[in-house]
């Protein structure tokens, strides 16, 4: 009916990339008009077996680290439990994950195409951090061939679906920790650069669960720089607060060399609480983020939907409370 090969037909129904985008939609145009319907799960499963020279084989997602150092993805507690819960749900699933680094000098937008077509990965994930919410234009065409999914933060360019941490609803959940054991004048220490890259859903938070107090006792948030430790100690002479909720354990230092007990004095609450961390605070839940972003683009997989969308979606992770021995259990007034 379309004129063409079966094979032409094949990769058009599949949205594959490598048919214009003119004649898919010509294809497509047509199999709608005769009733076609296919089985997204099926058709999945054959382009699969197609890829591989073997009688059994392992479908593979890949895994693309976007920032300078990745190292990262070992050292810093939140990546190395996004990984780690990527790569046991794809495994779980009958997938492989493969990892890179697209800003390693040595390897090019190009060579990565190359790579993930030799290898048949079209399931792709991303880690940051990236500069401003936005990915470098130059790699927009490993996105356009690929079913994507950003974790961590909602990317601006390209808008593509993407999971993270329920930021807003953290620092309000443990605010209302805070407020259950008797705090009255919690106060927030972060570094604006992270509260940017999550679009201000922890200042939003706090601010939110702030306008409960009485105006005395709401306490401007503290600008975290590494190494502000005197502006920091000038930041708690001037506004008392008997509790901070911060991301930056060096302010558990900070506060020790003012003299300050913990908890006697002042309460302290991670807001990501990862795996080492001895405090109270909110545990994200980072590895179950990762197997969310993995379901989110085997799923975009099954539905043949390649590219960048025709509008955001996103899915985010809530996180849950864990008591610690940085705050009392029950608070006296001062």
């Amino acid at each position: 009916m379309a004129g063409v090969s079966t094979a032409t037909v094949s990769l058009a129904l599949r949205n594959h990339p490598r048919i214009s985008l003119k004649v898919r939609e010509r294809i497509q145009q047509i199999a709608t008009k005769a009733g076609y319907q296919a089985n997204p799960i099926v058709a999945n499963l054959f382009a699969q077996l197609r890829q591989s020279k073997a009688v059994t084989f392992k479908s593979t997602l890949g895994l693309l680290y976007l920032g300078k150092n990745p190292e990262y993805l070992k050292t810093v507690p939140t990546y190395r439990e996004w990984l780690t819960g990527c790569t046991e749900r794809a495994s779980s699933l009958g997938y492989g994950l493969d990892s890179f680094s697209l800003n390693k000098s040595e390897i090019s937008p190009q060579r990565i195409l190359r790579i993930l077509n030799a290898r048949g990965i079209t399931g792709l994930m991303l880690i940051g951090p990236f500069e401003n919410n936005t990915i470098q234009a130059e790699l927009d065409p490993v996105w356009q061939r690929s079913a994507a999914i950003v974790l961590g933060v909602r990317p601006i360019h390209p808008a593509l679906t993407f999971v993270s941490n329920d930021q807003f609803a953290t620092i309000e959940n443990a605010m209302d920790e805070l407020f259950l054991l008797g705090y009255k004048r919690p106060g927030l220490c972060i570094h604006p650069h992270v509260d940017n890259a999550v679009e201000k859903r922890f200042s939003g938070g706090f601010y939110v669960s702030q306008s409960t107090l009485p105006p005395k006792s709401r306490i401007p948030i503290f600008a975290y720089e590494s190494g502000a430790g005197e502006q920091f100690k000038s930041w708690i002479n001037q506004h008392r607060p008997d509790a901070i909720l911060t991301l930056h354990c060096e302010i558990e230092a900070w506060i020790k060399s003012m003299g300050l007990r913990i908890p006697r004095d002042i309460g302290l609450v991670h807001l990501d609480k990862s795996s080492g961390i001895e405090w109270a605070g909110m545990q994200q839940n980072n590895e179950y983020l990762g197997r969310a972003a993995v379901d989110m683009v085997i799923g975009q997989l099954h539905r043949s939907e390649y590219g960048i969308p025709p509008f955001q979606k996103s899915v985010f992770i809530t996180s849950t409370w864990s008591p610690g021995p940085t705050l009392r259990i029950q608070v006296t007034t001062r």
